[in-house]
């Protein structure tokens, strides 16, 4: 085992995040990072300073031999070492998982049982390209609250948001707002749902919007009630040609679909 793998093992056996442990050692989480990976180690003062909060020898640390033997002694010091809410006598240390294979300044993978920034992060406040947890922020990110370009959650914003309550330019939800929105309660440029409000296009029981169209009501400019009967959808069609800015591209090709779905 190397020093780097050791140092990450004692920490990591402890709870301690790269910051704390820099901290108490007097050095930034970089460096910490740098010697767990075996790009660097430790001046000889550290390795000290790593002994004795550790309650290791310093064979230990620099030679490749094994040390198991810790005692109430040792855990009692690490007890007035650490702060409480960090390391508490008795009890199990929370989990954390930090890979080795770093990609650019993150991990590829950081597991724990609080906060998390990897690649790919799990926990409890997880940040990352793929996070999961109960608040979530990332590129793809799952959680009861959840910020990303595609966010899952209760509560999702994102390009792409799909939650109880989402936020996104294109959302779907019980309560969805954006630019193209489906949902129950819709509010949107596209709305498309049982209670739709749309600038520009609204679909659903109860619609409002410039092009409205409505099973039960419809409020608009040009609107369509369809008494549970198919929306005239070319007419519906040549409305939105018409009347909705070439600007909006694509979602107006969306809409002219979501008419024929509904």
């Amino acid at each position: 085992m190397t020093l780097g793998e050791k140092i990450f093992r004692l920490r990591t056996e402890q709870g301690l995040s790269q910051e704390t442990f820099g901290e108490k050692l007097g050095v930034s989480r970089q460096s910490v990072s740098k010697w767990e990976t075996d790009q660097s180690i430790p001046e000889l003062d550290k390795i000290v300073t790593i002994s004795d909060l550790f309650g290791v020898s310093t064979d230990y640390l620099l030679k490749d031999i094994e040390e198991t033997d810790r005692t109430a002694e040792t855990e009692s010091a690490w007890a007035e070492t650490f702060p409480r809410e960090t390391y508490r006598s008795g009890r199990r240390p929370r989990f954390e998982y930090k890979s080795q294979k770093m990609i650019g300044s993150l991990p590829l993978v950081h597991i724990s049982t609080r906060r998390a920034k990897g690649v790919i992060a799990v926990g409890a406040i997880a940040q990352g390209w793929l996070s999961v947890g109960f608040v979530a922020m990332g590129g793809f990110s799952l959680g009861l609250v959840s910020l990303g370009l595609i966010a899952f959650a209760n509560l999702a914003f994102g390009l792409i948001a799909f939650g109880t309550v989402a936020v996104g330019v294109i959302s779907f939800g019980a309560f969805s707002f954006g630019i193209f929105s489906l949902g129950a309660v819709v509010y949107g440029q596209f709305a498309f749902g049982a209670s739709a409000h749309g600038a520009q296009v609204a679909v659903g029981d109860a619609a409002s919007g410039k092009i409205a169209l409505g099973y039960s009501r419809a409020v608009g400019d040009y609107t369509q009630i369809s008494n549970d009967q198919p929306f005239d959808y070319e007419n519906a069609c040549r409305l939105i040609d018409q009347h909705v800015s070439s600007n909006w591209m694509f979602f107006k090709t969306w809409a002219k679909a979501m008419v024929k779905w509904f």
